[in-house]
């Protein structure tokens, strides 16, 4: 019988996206810095640190999803890393936007996506740093 195991997604502070996780399915959280309708792409962003998320899977036309619209919200992606030869447009962020990173090559292809108001990010990170510090590779398959 065939394995049935469902991949499981690597927990990943945004600081560690990089194109080492190409095909890896990963999951992330930042605060929602821009939505571009046309596209379902989002951006989201940790500190300095951003990535764009495309959301179009993750769309339901019979279910809202109005933390689309409410920006500094904490998001909560899970999807795989993929890159773009030709590099995606960056969104024009308003005046008050923090200044971040953001790698137009890549885009994680969300499956899921969901509004995440109770994490706490600095709580998301240290546990993270802590997984990696005890030598665990959440990136290998066991």
């Amino acid at each position: 019988m065939p394995n049935q195991q469902v991949e499981s997604a690597a927990a990943t502070k945004l600081s560690s996206i990089s194109p080492k996780l190409l095909s890896r399915k990963l999951r992330v959280a930042g605060w929602l810095l821009h939505h571009e309708p046309e596209s379902s792409i989002i951006l989201i962003h940790d500190g300095e640190e951003a990535l764009l998320v495309d959301i179009s899977l993750c769309l339901n036309a019979w279910r809202s999803a109005p933390w689309l619209r409410e920006s500094r919200t904490v998001i909560m992606a899970l999807g795989y890393l993929e890159s773009s030869h030709k590099a995606l447009p960056l969104p024009v962020l308003s005046a008050h936007a923090p200044l971040v990173n953001v790698n137009p090559h890549l885009v994680l292809r969300a499956i899921v996506t969901q509004e995440a108001r109770d994490l706490d990010m600095s709580l998301w990170n240290r546990a993270i740093e802590a997984q990696e510090e005890s030598g665990h590779d959440q990136y290998t398959q066991e």
